[in-house]
C-alpha cells in the first residue's frame, strides 16, 4: 500500500522474544489444516510439539498463550476475508 502511494513503508523494529514468536506461529500456520469450509484453529498438541521440537527459551505456558492469542486474530481476519 505504501508503495501505491509513493511511500517507502519500513518496517517495525521488534526484540527476540517477538521474534520467536511470529516464527512458530508462522511455521505453525503453514502446516494449518482446513475442513473445505476454511482454515482450522492450531491444536495444543501441534503447539506443543513445535516448543519441545524446536527447544526455545520461551515456558511453554507462554508459547500456548501467544501463539493461541495470534491464531484467534488470524482466524478473526480469515472467517471476515471468506465474508
Amino acid at each position: 500500500m505504501a508503495e501505491k502511494l509513493g511511500l517507502k513503508a519500513e518496517p517495525p523494529e521488534i526484540d527476540a522474544l517477538v521474534a520467536m514468536h511470529m516464527e512458530a506461529f508462522y511455521s505453525l500456520s503453514r502446516a494449518r489444516t482446513n475442513n473445505g469450509y476454511g482454515p482450522l484453529p492450531l491444536s495444543i498438541t501441534e503447539i506443543s510439539a513445535w516448543h519441545r521440537f524446536m527447544e526455545t527459551p520461551i515456558e511453554p505456558e507462554q508459547m500456548l498463550f501467544v501463539t493461541q492469542q495470534l491464531d484467534e486474530a488470524y482466524m478473526l481476519w480469515a472467517s471476515k476475508k471468506r465474508s
